[in-house]
């Protein structure tokens, strides 16, 4: 009996190290560092690709979406400041002011300086119709009906600056696809260690009968590695 119950608690023992050695929670923490580490851990090299490769894929579209928005965005600008002008817009916009009120055009924004608000200055002159006098192909004498006044410069420049959008937004989204990767392999990877302990763990249970099928009396230790 003594015997037995030093066995019963060995494997007890060697049961609390073989679970000790792969930790759920060790699974998560490195998958969270880096998708996929968590598995490869656990000794998925599959799981471990399947993740790493989805990181992989998501920074590189980031890193080229990012990249091309932010080129377009350098051209844009620069060509606003070859084709639109401060001084002609200042010049249609006291026009304006000199018009009876009823007649006036309703101006709703305010232009920034173009040092003090960089990225408005460079949306409002081609997003709204009361800069359109700012652009050189606008040569008509001054009106107030800005709705009406076509600019094939204009058009040209909101075109590449919803190309620029277009490109960076596309980076914004995967920076969210990319952390749920990383969270979705974080608890793929604890879960699936947790399973792997459940699989694995070696049991022991004692199987006591009082006599087997040849009448006589049995004690059976039972494990399983």
């Amino acid at each position: 009996m003594r015997r037995l119950m030093v066995c019963v608690l060995a494997l007890a023992f060697m049961s609390g190290q073989v679970a000790a050695e792969k930790s759920p929670k060790t699974a998560f923490f490195l998958s969270l560092l880096v998708p996929g580490l968590g598995e490869l851990y656990a000794g998925s090299k599959t799981r471990a690709a399947g993740f790493m490769g989805a990181e992989a894929f998501t920074w590189i579209a980031y890193v080229s979406w990012r990249g091309k928005g932010n080129d377009i965005k350098a051209e844009f600008r620069t060509f606003a400041d070859q084709n639109w002008d401060e001084s002609s817009y200042r010049a249609w916009q006291t026009y304006n002011a000199s018009q009876p009120e009823s007649q006036q055009y309703f101006e709703t924004e305010t232009l920034p300086s173009k040092g003090g608000d960089t990225q408005q200055y460079y949306e409002l002159i081609g997003k709204y119709a009361q800069f359109v006098y700012g652009w050189d192909d606008v040569t008509s004498s001054f009106t107030t009906d800005n709705m009406s006044v076509q600019s094939s410069l204009r058009l040209q420049y909101e075109t590449r600056r919803n190309d620029s959008n277009k490109y960076l937004k596309r980076a914004s989204v995967i920076t969210g696809l990319a952390v749920l990767n990383r969270i979705a392999s974080a608890i793929h990877a604890s879960a699936y260690t947790r399973s792997l302990q459940k699989k694995t763990d070696p049991s022991i249970w004692i199987d006591i009968t009082p006599v087997d099928v040849n009448g006589r009396s049995k004690v059976e230790l039972k494990t399983r590695f």
